[in-house]
């Protein structure tokens, strides 16, 4: 009795793990892999921010995955509309402005305005009244 009750907790268990491991293998299917270039790129990029805005710890630890979503992205648009202008300019213009409203929530106000004129945009105040500290 006493291995039966092993054997069906052991093939319970399985089940369960079985179950865990399909259901993260959907999730991750919904965002995009990282590439090792778009990685690199996205290390780079994170590090001039570092130097340019004086980024903390905490910061660069939230750009860097924010910084490879972005990449990953406009290779997807590059790749998928590389013969429609104008819906590639569209969809980057989108995820420019995703991209700007999650460093609003990361950045000081001052950071914000120092990547909008390294970027050439005029600064603006976010929608959201993030302070840059969460």
């Amino acid at each position: 009795m006493c291995k039966s009750n092993a054997i069906l907790l052991t093939l319970l268990l399985a089940g369960v793990s079985f179950g865990a491991q399909a259901q993260m293998a959907d999730r991750l299917s919904e965002h995009p892999t990282f590439g090792k270039a778009v990685n690199a790129d996205a290390q780079v990029a994170t590090r001039e921010m570092v130097t340019r805005l004086h980024l903390n710890e905490g910061q660069y630890l939230k750009l860097l995955p924010l910084n490879r979503t972005k990449l990953a992205g406009l290779n997807s648009i590059n790749r998928d509309y590389k013969n429609d202008e104008a819906t590639r300019a569209s969809k980057t213009a989108e995820l420019e402005a995703q991209y700007e409203q999650e460093c609003s929530r990361i950045l000081t106000p001052s950071q914000l305005s120092q990547l909008q004129q390294d970027n050439n945009q005029p600064a603006t105040a976010p929608a959201t009244s993030g302070n840059g500290l969460g």
